[in-house]
């Protein structure tokens, strides 16, 4: 495949000054506009990093960005559940009531075994974007891997393939549980048989345990201390392996009593959870699915090729393969508690349930219409939904702040993500429009074309891998490691920049998709103060997903009232100029 570009630096300076222009007053962007072209002259700071950067990228085999990428994800220090993981709740009706929770946890642990072993057979159907091959990398890391907490940087840790006695790790009440899904030949056991295992569980354990896993919602320094008082014990340390080692993770929730409380309790309920492996499913009592996933290694765009093949199995009607008629072995994982252990560990419980109480999160369906009547405007449906948003961020803060919108760049060896900023000037020339009063429509459905085609090829440019944010990372990163070697001895005032600072400041976090399945989907905001808005584009609806800190829970609130209104006035708009 080929490489991640690394952008011309006249590319980069041109649309830096465009991104930012519509974030600040005309005295800002004059001032940054300044520091921007001091950064790019001839022969200046730029070009010094820029220097370093290509013979760096000439020495590594993959994506330049990927070392600096990683260490972003295991240097984060915070919380990973409010601030690095994602969560996706399925829509269930095309097997509701087709399954006990228990068959539903071995199915569900069958058809991963599956999918594993066609990863490691090389048979999984290569993925294409308009003819073009992905980088099919991420999906090595799905199974049988983990985040292990250290001090400063974190460890991804990634088990050799292997289609011999793997096992998935089942939370129930808190207790963990080795459940077999292969056996010694490899050969994977029967949904039936897993299910019958696990259903003797729900049926013999009456007891709560310990609950070991909530040290995964710590501060990622203090998780790391738990965790190295925690394989002190050689019976713990085999435990925290067997967990490492687990294709997957699967949750029993036996709090949720509706989607609403299933999405938040993804993000915010840390009974029964262990949030540093890297994908953790989550049955609700009314077997809904729910996946957590940790982002260090994988993002959603790959993720969805395991939440297809669940989904898919699940409502086949086609008789299972049969690979061995054998039983299989489920062993109850005990724990060795130390007095200083279960001090930090109920510290944990409390920190964690005073963050349940201090985000915010709401989900909520829009069914007037989706995408098939917005493409009959001939505008994008993703543009659609970003003109709608800054309308929405508008009339809620009266100014318009940064949006981030990952781009996915896997056209490119070890391609994770660019960053679009959807704010634009297109768009806000259409916001002042309405603002104003004007009433033309042709005039305002001239405006959201102009700004429908500016979203699309701004993305179009960073699916190409010549956005802004990852090239600027990169040369920021340059600087860290070589900065006084190149001669350059403080941080470059573009990167201190309050212009800068303000485009990278990630007020909106947004995330979106159109995979029919997924009911709702949540992750936590980026900054103090800010919201994270995962969205559906779907044929007939369109899914909004909001968090935030309870302290802006009314502006969250306004902001999705405010979306839906302008997502109707827009369509009215973008109607009334189509020939029928």
């Amino acid at each position: 495949m080929p490489s991640l570009p690394i952008p011309p630096l006249t590319s980069t300076q041109t649309k830096l000054l465009e991104w930012v222009e519509p974030l600040l007053s005309e005295s800002q962007f004059q001032n940054t506009t300044e520091v921007v072209n001091r950064f790019f002259q001839k022969d200046g700071e730029a070009e010094i990093l820029q220097e370093k950067l290509h013979e760096l990228d000439d020495k590594l085999s993959g994506s330049w960005l990927k070392p600096f990428w990683d260490d972003l994800y295991l240097k984060y220090r915070g919380s990973l559940p409010t601030g690095m993981n994602f969560n996706i709740l399925l829509d269930n009706k095309k097997h509701e009531n087709r399954y006990t929770r228990a068959e539903l946890a071995g199915k569900v642990g069958h058809l991963i075994a599956e999918f594993y072993h066609t990863i490691i057979d090389g048979e999984i159907e290569p993925v294409t974007l308009s003819g073009i091959p992905l980088d099919m990398g991420q999906y090595k890391k799905f199974f049988r891997s983990v985040r292990i907490p250290r001090f400063e940087r974190d460890e991804f840790r990634l088990a050799e393939f292997d289609k011999r006695n793997n096992h998935i790790i089942m939370l129930y009440k808190n207790n963990f549980y080795k459940v077999n899904v292969t056996n010694s030949e490899g050969a994977i056991y029967q949904s039936k048989e897993i299910a019958a295992a696990i259903e003797k569980v729900f049926y013999s354990e009456k007891n709560e345990g310990v609950n070991v896993g909530i040290f995964t919602t710590a501060k990622r320094d203090e998780a790391a201390k738990v965790y190295d008082e925690l394989s002190v014990s050689k019976i713990n340390a085999e435990n925290l392996q067997a967990i490492a080692d687990s294709l997957i993770v699967i949750s029993m929730d036996e709090e949720s009593i509706n989607s609403q409380e299933a999405i938040e309790n993804l993000m915010l309920n840390g009974s029964n959870k262990y949030f540093d492996k890297t994908i953790q499913v989550v049955i609700t009592k009314k077997g809904e699915l729910g996946y957590s996933i940790e982002h260090t290694a994988v993002d959603g765009t790959t993720i969805f090729a395991v939440i297809s093949h669940v989904n898919d199995g699940l409502a086949t009607e086609d008789p299972e393969l049969i690979q061995t008629a054998e039983k299989t072995v489920i062993e109850k994982m005990e724990w060795e508690i130390s007095t200083d252990v279960q001090k930090s560990l109920t510290k944990f419980e409390k920190d964690f349930v005073q963050t349940k109480s201090d985000f915010h999160v709401k989900s909520r369906t829009f069914s007037e219409f989706g995408s098939d009547e917005i493409k009959n405007m001939k505008i994008s449906p993703d543009a659609f939904f970003h003109m709608a948003l800054q309308i929405a961020q508008y009339r809620t803060f009266g100014i318009l702040r940064s949006v981030y919108e990952p781009v996915s760049v896997r056209v490119f060896h070890e391609g994770r993500t660019e960053c679009a900023r959807a704010t634009s000037t297109e768009k806000w020339n259409l916001v002042k429009a309405l603002e104003n009063g004007e009433e033309n429509n042709e005039i305002l459905y001239s405006l959201m074309k102009k700004a429908g085609a500016a979203h699309s090829d701004r993305i179009i440019d960073c699916r190409k891998g010549f956005g802004v944010e990852r090239h600027m990372f990169g040369l920021e990163q340059i600087y860290y490691l070589h900065g006084a070697d190149l001669g350059l001895k403080e941080l470059p005032e573009i990167f201190k920049d309050e212009g800068y600072l303000t485009m990278r400041h990630d007020f909106i976090s947004t995330s979106g998709m159109a995979y029919d399945n997924v009911k709702y989907r949540i992750f936590g905001p980026v900054v103090e103060g800010g919201f994270g808005l995962a969205y559906i584009l779907l044929d007939q609806s369109i899914s909004i997903n909001v968090s935030c800190r309870v302290s802006e829970k009314n502006y969250a609130s306004q902001l999705s009232n405010h979306l839906i209104d302008a997502l109707k006035e827009l369509r009215q708009i973008g109607n009334s100029q189509q020939e029928f």
